[in-house]
């Protein structure tokens, strides 16, 4: 097996080990975390109503990766009736941050986080979340064939050489040029913010509101505990500056 760059490897044990036999080994991969949420139910109900008294006050939003659909400010992490939603994100999190082996000195701050309504026909681009190191979707409202999410392989040469597979067996996962995720009620998904990742349109035939998906982006990004990150304040459609874990729990 390889080892990190910053290891010697001997390498007469790496031929003794392999000597004779087929090695494979797999690298630069794209990780993609999910969690179903527990308090889902209780919690859709509670965010649904403050969404759309928001998008009431303000029908216009603002245009980001949005085709037709409804996009709130960015600010959405600074207010007090989505803190319940922010602290299970600020808990994955910290779930992933452990998983990855990042420096236990250090701590996730969520820079921005936004309301989605996508009515019918309306969809997100292909985009990436630039400054962003993680970056997700809750999904609040999800009727039938509302859109789903969809990631597509950051090795833009793979896409340029692919080849003649045998298509009686199943493709390996490191041939996925694709990978698509149905949207969920209560699902949380987060995944590395330069990921390419587009939402197909909503395609459901219910009528008026009984045919949105709503939903929830934001951004997170990894900063040192020493000290305390000061935010920053806009103006308009600004985020008002990047939050941490002890900022939601002073609210």
């Amino acid at each position: 097996m390889a080892q990190h760059s910053s290891k010697k490897i001997k390498k007469e044990d790496k031929i003794a080990k392999t000597q004779g036999r087929l090695a494979r080994e797999f690298f630069f991969a794209s990780p993609i975390f999910y969690k179903d949420l527990p308090i889902a139910e209780k919690l859709n109900k509670h965010l649904l109503k403050h969404i759309k008294a928001w998008k009431k006050r303000d029908e216009k939003g603002i245009t980001r990766s949005n085709s037709l659909g409804w996009h709130s400010a960015v600010d959405m992490h600074h207010r007090k009736e989505y803190k319940t939603l922010l602290e299970e994100m600020f808990k994955m999190q910290q779930e992933i941050f452990e998983a990855e082996g990042y420096h236990p000195k250090t701590e996730p701050i969520c820079d921005n986080m936004w309301a989605n309504v996508n009515y019918k026909y309306s969809h997100n681009k292909n985009h990436v979340h630039p400054g962003a190191q993680w970056s997700g979707v809750y999904y609040i409202k999800c009727p039938p064939n509302c859109g789903h999410i969809w990631f597509t392989d950051p090795c833009g040469q793979r896409h340029l050489d692919m080849p003649i597979m045998d298509h009686s067996k199943d493709k390996p996962l490191h041939y996925w040029r694709e990978v698509h995720y149905q949207p969920i009620e209560g699902r949380l998904i987060m995944f590395p913010g330069w990921l390419t990742h587009e939402v197909a349109q909503n395609m459901c035939n219910l009528k008026g509101e009984d045919g949105w998906r709503v939903s929830v982006s934001f951004n997170f990004k990894q900063k040192w505990k020493e000290g305390q990150y000061e935010s920053i304040r806009g103006v308009g459609h600004e985020s008002f500056g990047a939050v941490n874990i002890e900022n939601i729990r002073k609210k």
